[in-house]
């Protein structure tokens, strides 16, 4: 009896661990910073213009993963640092995905105002990164198609010429069906600009892409 006792607590004790490293397991294999949909998420057919004065639609977003991003040119601080983030960690990127599939990045101007065509061009050769898509177009086309990304962003009521824009600091990942498939949310910390860095994208996006296949 003594023996059939000490034999069932050490199968109890051989589960419970096995559950342990099964939850731990699982949970390291989940992105910390990112939220994947659990059915991707078709967009609304919409009309952009691009860097290079080309109409973009969602035609473009076939056949590719794209990393979205919502911003302006005048920004000075989330949208530099989230562009530079996203060229320095571009080879990486690319090297999570499989042999053959591409990667490519939009940032969406919310500034159709001041960033003209030749602006966001400027704006986008600073980057010197070929995979770098600016967009831009007037509101009426730009606030549906962000809002469908479900981003946001808001231009103050100022008549100053150096106004600032409001804007989602969160990264988009669009699958090569041209579906919203994950978003990347911002590091928040106080005093501390909110911010996709380099290491959160690195440690999620093969998660992420591990969570869609």
């Amino acid at each position: 009896m003594k023996y059939k006792l000490v034999g069932a607590v050490a199968v109890i004790t051989a589960l419970a661990a096995g559950m342990f490293s099964f939850q731990y397991v699982q949970q390291n294999q989940l992105p910390e910073h990112a939220l994947v949909y659990p059915k991707a998420r078709d967009l609304t057919e919409f009309t952009l213009t691009s860097h290079q004065g080309q109409p973009l639609t969602r035609q473009q977003l076939q056949g590719q993963w794209t990393l979205a991003f919502v911003g302006y040119t005048f920004c000075p601080d989330i949208c530099p640092m989230t562009m530079a983030t996203l060229t320095g960690a571009y080879g990486e990127l690319q090297a999570m995905l499989p042999e053959g599939q591409k990667l490519g990045i939009w940032f969406i101007s919310a500034d159709p105002q001041r960033d003209t065509v030749s602006a966001l061009a400027n704006y986008v050769g600073y980057f010197e990164q070929p995979a770098i898509t600016g967009l831009t177009a007037g509101h009426d086309k730009l606030f549906p198609f962000v809002r469908d990304l479900g981003l946001m962003y808001a231009i103050s009521s100022t008549t100053e010429p150096d106004y600032l824009v409001d804007h989602s600091a969160s990264i988009v990942l669009i699958n090569p069906q041209g579906q919203l498939a994950a978003v990347f949310k911002p590091e928040l910390k106080v005093g501390e600009v909110p911010l996709v860095t380099k290491a959160i994208l690195l440690a999620d996006f093969p998660k992420v892409l591990a969570q869609l296949n």
